[in-house]
C-alpha cells in the first residue's frame, strides 16, 4: 500500500517533474502521507481503509502546483534574456527581473533600469551613457569595459558587483552601501563616495585622483586599498 501511495502522489506531480521546488514538495507530501497511513493503521483501519482515508486527505494541490510551475517558467524566461549587440537607446527596463541577463556590446544610451533586478547580469563593452540605476539589485553583476558617462546611481545593491576597466570618473555614489564590490583597472577620478559604507571593497589598479570619500565608513581591508592609492582618508571611519 505504501508503494501504491507513492505512485499516486507521483502521478499528481508528474506534469511538473522539471520543477525542482515541485519535486521537493512531492517528497515532503509523500513522507507526510506515509505517516498518516500508519496512524490510520494503528487506529484499527484495514490497509484499504487506511489508504482511502489517506488519499482523501490530500485535497486539491493543483492550484499550488500551477503557481510553482508559473514561477519556474518566469524564471526560465528571465535566464534566457540576451540583449547583447543591440541598439537600445532610451529603453524602458524599469521594474524588470533579468537574472543572468546579457547586455554585452549593446548601446544602452539613456536606458532606465530603475527598480530592476539585474542579479548576475553582464555588461561587457556596453555603452551605458546617461543610464539610470536607481533602486536596482546589482548583486553579482559584471561591468567590463563599460562607459558610465553621466550615469545615475541611487539606492542600488552592489553585493559582489564587479567594475572592470570601466570609466566611472565624476560619478556620484554618495550614501551607497558596497559589500565585496570590486573596482579593478577603472577610472574613478573625482568620483564621489561621500558618506558611503564600504565592506570588503577592493580597488585594484584604479585611477582615484581626487576621489572623495569624506564621511565614508569602511573596514580595514578597504581602508588599506585606498591608503595604498594615496586617497585622502582624513575624515573616514574604520568599522570592524
Amino acid at each position: 500500500m505504501i508503494e501504491q501511495l507513492k505512485a499516486h502522489v507521483h502521478s499528481i506531480f508528474a506534469p511538473y517533474h522539471n520543477v525542482k521546488s515541485a519535486q521537493e514538495l512531492e517528497e515532503e507530501l509523500t513522507q507526510n502521507l506515509k505517516e498518516k497511513f500508519q496512524d490510520y493503521k494503528q487506529n484499527g483501519y484495514s490497509d484499504e481503509e487506511a489508504y482511502n482515508h489517506t488519499v482523501a486527505s490530500i485535497g486539491e494541490v493543483s492550484e499550488l502546483l500551477d503557481t510553482i510551475n508559473l514561477q519556474h517558467d518566469e524564471l526560465e524566461e528571465a535566464v534566457r534574456m540576451d540583449y547583447s549587440r543591440q541598439t537600445l537607446h532610451d529603453m524602458d527596463f524599469r521594474s524588470v527581473s533579468v537574472h543572468d541577463g546579457k547586455f554585452n556590446g549593446s548601446d544602452l544610451n539613456g536606458a532606465d533600469f530603475s527598480h530592476s533586478d539585474l542579479t548576475n547580469s553582464t555588461f561587457k563593452n556596453s555603452n551605458l551613457k546617461n543610464c539610470i540605476f536607481e533602486d536596482v539589485n546589482l548583486t553579482g553583476a559584471l561591468f567590463k569595459n563599460a562607459n558610465f558617462t553621466a550615469v545615475t546611481f541611487k539606492n542600488a545593491i552592489y553585493d559582489r558587483t564587479q567594475f572592470k576597466n570601466c570609466y566611472l570618473s565624476g560619478l556620484v555614489f554618495d550614501g551607497e552601501m558596497f559589500r565585496q564590490t570590486i573596482f579593478s583597472g577603472s577610472a574613478l577620478k573625482k568620483t564621489s563616495f561621500r558618506h558611503t559604507i564600504l565592506n570588503n571593497v577592493q580597488f585594484q589598479n584604479c585611477i582615484l585622483k581626487k576621489a572623495d570619500f569624506d564621511g565614508a565608513q569602511m573596514d580595514k581591508l578597504t581602508y588599506n586599498f585606498l591608503k595604498v592609492a594615496k586617497v585622502d582618508l582624513n575624515n573616514v571611519t574604520i568599522i570592524e
